[in-house]
């Protein structure tokens, strides 16, 4: 889990590791966080939040 996100960081043999690093970069430049908890054996939770916008009223 400590390595979730770096670069170049894969545990699958033909990945590259930049997927998940480019995913929290676009987030984090909406404003939005990327979190995880994982349980050993039950499997793992990803939750995204993003900051809702407000529509410009129409005047």
């Amino acid at each position: 889990m400590g390595h979730l996100g770096d670069p170049y960081f894969t545990s699958k043999e033909n990945g590259t590791g930049l997927g998940l690093m480019i995913s929290k970069r676009i987030i984090a430049n909406h404003k939005g966080t990327l979190t995880f908890s994982s349980t050993l054996g039950e499997g793992t939770t990803v939750d995204i939040h993003l900051p809702s916008i407000q529509p410009p009223a129409n005047e």
